[in-house]
């Protein structure tokens, strides 16, 4: 194992190039500056740390190397080497992509750092804070989902397996009206909606609002008296998108949400006022 490094300096120096980075790190940030600096002072921009530089090479490496959830990075003692900084910035550069569920880190003997996923669940863990802090409240998110949602249908709508995806959707015979089932068979049938927006953005973004409003809201008061009511609407839903009637989905999905949102304002109005928490 190579000796520990020193952390670096994480000051740029003039030629440009931040000290104890990769030349990849340094030639991306420049670039970046080239597009995104016009208008910032050098005492207004803010200088990355050495350990978020590191964490950005470990995600492009992630990427280059074609890497997959459960993959196994590199022990601590080659990324050491690799990206030559100290331990203690390693180590704070991965638990920064931990925190973003972008890695996990197994302890124990065969442990070490494995690649995450890509889950609207970190995503709206993060956002929520932003939006606590931002001054947002729950009547905000309510609105964003009343925008967001239609336009998935809409795209979903277009989508050429939409007959075969929206099938078994189409049939409420035997669906589940509560409990573990219905939220399951809920939960499936807009995932596979925002799938089929052929848009990854849209779809993990939609995704991201509408986990923080089923674990805020839907998790404390469940409309129980609307499920059935729910799952029918899903049936009318998933017939339009099927039959490529994109307006029609559109409209069904506006309406779907609409009187969800109303029942909650009718049972717990004080809701809507309150700050999007941070959890």
């Amino acid at each position: 194992m190579p000796p520990s490094l020193p952390d670096f300096d994480d000051r740029v120096n003039h030629d440009g190039q931040a000290r104890g980075i990769s030349p990849r790190v340094s030639t991306e940030r420049q670039d970046a500056d080239a597009i995104y600096g016009v208008g910032f002072s050098e005492g207004e921009r803010r200088v990355a740390k050495t350990s978020e530089n590191v964490a950005q090479s470990i995600v492009h490496d992630i990427m280059a190397r074609g890497l997959h959830t459960g993959d196994r990075l590199p022990l601590e003692a080659a990324m050491l080497q690799e990206y030559r900084v100290s331990r203690a910035s390693l180590r704070e550069a991965l638990r920064l992509l931990e925190v973003q569920g972008l890695i996990s880190l197994k302890p124990g003997p065969g442990g070490g750092p494995v690649v995450g996923s890509v889950d609207a669940r970190h995503l709206a863990r993060t956002i929520s804070l932003y939006f606590h802090l931002g001054g947002m409240k729950y009547g905000d998110i309510f609105a964003t989902q009343e925008s967001l949602e239609p336009m998935c249908a809409e795209l979903a709508a277009r989508h050429p397996d939409r007959k075969e995806r929206m099938k078994p959707f189409t049939d409420t015979r035997s669906a589940p009206k509560e409990g573990a089932g219905y939220h399951a068979t809920t939960y499936d049938f807009h995932n596979v909606i925002y799938d089929m927006t052929d848009n990854p953005v849209l779809s993990l973004i939609t995704k991201a609002v509408t986990s923080i409003i089923s674990t805020h809201i839907v998790s404390t008061m469940d409309p129980v008296e609307l499920h059935e009511a729910i799952i029918e609407e899903h049936a009318d839903i998933a017939r339009a998108i099927a039959a490529g009637q994109a307006s029609k989905a559109a409209k069904l999905v506006a309406t779907h949400f609409a009187v969800q949102h109303e029942y909650y304002r009718r049972h717990w109005p004080t809701r809507f006022d309150e700050l999007i928490e941070w959890r």
